[in-house]
């Protein structure tokens, strides 16, 4: 077997992505601390509330502390457009904290405990931020929640050069309908959370709807119940970890069809009932998908699958954790965009278990789910993946040659260079290396990733060490970290 070490244990992973990446804002150091912290933090108690995580969206995520869990207990009312409720966030301080902070771009905070206990707080809505001091510190390695109550009338917000990412209402004229896009920020437009692809947990979502209102969320349906007064519980549960950008809930009016898929997967959809007929044909072969996919990439990493289908959705998809989503224009009953359906379920295995470990790296995303739905194709009697290649390179070349798929810039994660560029260097590659060697590549990629997260430095080791004559290649970076368009091989 060639040379690949396996990464650590993702709470280890996580720990010192937390600690390296969160008290670096903070203006001290942690070196030389003394005795009494854990693993050599110091029992000095630390302020992280000013710390975040993101280069590339200033500001997100939060430093100090992993996210172990997250359960939100709401109340939707469509017509008012009103949200409110709790969360309720059980994390595990990195070191002795005395604050943390949380983003909370939309939510209006009206109270927060910790452990149980009222606690002070200061939101800052030029900042998108929740400051929370507890009236003792938290210690470093012990589990500690916090309860956050809030009331919002929930709004996307825009995102230069991607589109509107968050909570959508109204945004078909039904009054009734709402969708939530979280990719790439739009998590805190509904919830206080630790907003960065690292920062993963898992996650219940309870909802309360007027009765005759369907919810989907992320995981598996736990219960429905009726709620007195017209109303309607649902809850489901997603035991994770999954990052807060792909944390999605899609309220509305639909048919939701579910029946057990291969190896015990539940497969749920959802769509208007005036779309059924088309829609259950163009989503008749998720089972399938994900059969051809666990025998190239790994074990399917969840137990349920999904897509929500979405008539007059206002911006571009992306693939929620277990739940993908179309917009109305891709079912047709003649699965014209099975592509779309394949790159869903294909980002299961890479971006949804196996995560970013930072903005940059979503070309992993992008790239690898993309390049997966091209085999798709290809062994289900369409054009060859090299096919593929080359019709996206065509595209390529009329496009504007100025970003790295590895390093696009914010503004430009979504840009079809990223997505494109990288599954035509994923298919250089399987010509280069063979079907075996490649395929084997790209399932020791997610299958060590699961549960966890991998950046650019991970790839390298990891097709270094199964493929060595890579050691002194510069295809890697011509494709991933240039901006010129390389030869297809």
């Amino acid at each position: 077997m060639p040379a690949f070490t396996s990464r650590p244990n993702r709470r280890n992973v996580l720990r010192g992505g937390a600690l390296a990446l969160g008290f670096g804002a903070l203006g001290g150091t942690l070196a030389g601390c003394g005795a009494g912290g854990l693993d050599g933090v110091s029992a000095v108690a630390m302020d992280a509330s000013g710390s975040s995580l993101d280069g590339y969206f200033p500001g997100h995520g939060a430093g100090g502390f992993l996210v172990e869990h997250y359960g939100l207990a709401l109340d939707y009312s469509p017509g008012g457009n009103e949200l409110s409720g709790t969360v309720s966030i059980r994390i595990e301080p990195s070191a002795l904290l005395s604050g943390l902070s949380f983003d909370c771009v939309g939510p209006r905070v009206s109270g927060v405990a910790v452990n149980g206990s009222r606690a002070a707080y200061t939101q800052d809505t030029a900042t998108g931020k929740v400051h929370i001091t507890p009236r003792t510190p938290l210690g470093a390695g012990r589990s500690a929640t916090i309860d956050i109550a809030y009331s919002m009338q929930p709004r996307a917000v825009q995102v230069p050069g991607i589109g509107r990412a968050g909570w959508f209402a109204d945004y078909d004229g039904s009054a009734q309908d709402a969708a939530v896009l979280s990719m790439p920020i739009g998590a805190p437009t509904w919830f206080p959370c630790a907003d960065h692809p690292t920062l993963k947990a898992a996650y219940d979502f309870t909802f309360t709807v007027p009765s005759g209102l369907s919810v989907l969320a992320n995981g598996r349906l736990v219960d429905t119940s009726s709620y007195g007064a017209g109303r309607t519980l649902w809850h489901y549960r997603h035991d994770g970890p999954m990052a807060t950008y792909l944390a999605t809930v899609q309220i509305g009016t639909f048919e939701v069809a579910a029946h057990s898929g291969p190896s015990g997967v539940q497969l749920r959809d959802a769509y208007p009932m005036s779309m059924a007929s088309q829609a259950s044909y163009d989503l008749g072969r998720q089972g399938e998908m994900i059969q051809t996919f666990a025998r190239l990439y790994g074990t399917y990493p969840f137990d349920v699958f999904g897509t929500c289908v979405r008539p007059d959705l206002p911006v571009s998809q992306f693939g929620a954790q277990t739940l993908g989503l179309l917009a109305g224009d891709q079912v047709d009953g003649r699965r014209t965009h099975e592509l779309a359906v394949a790159t869903n379920v294909a980002q299961q295995w890479f971006g949804a278990s196996n995560s970013l470990a930072q903005w940059p790296d979503y070309w992993q995303t992008s790239g690898m789910a993309l390049h997966a739905a091209w085999v798709w194709a290809e062994r289900t009697g369409g054009p060859a993946a090299q096919q593929s290649a080359r019709a996206a390179m065509a595209q390529l070349a009329r496009l504007p040659q100025d970003i790295a798929p590895a390093n696009p810039g914010p503004q430009h994660l979504t840009a079809p260079q990223v997505a494109l560029r990288a599954a035509c260097y994923l298919q250089t590659l399987r010509t280069l290396m063979g079907d075996t060697t490649f395929f084997e590549v790209m399932q020791l990629w997610a299958t060590h990733g699961q549960g966890g997260f991998q950046g650019y430095d991970d790839w390298i080791q990891l097709i270094v060490g199964v493929y060595p004559e890579l050691k002194d290649s510069s295809i890697t970076s011509d494709w991933l970290l240039g901006t010129q368009l390389p030869q297809l091989a």
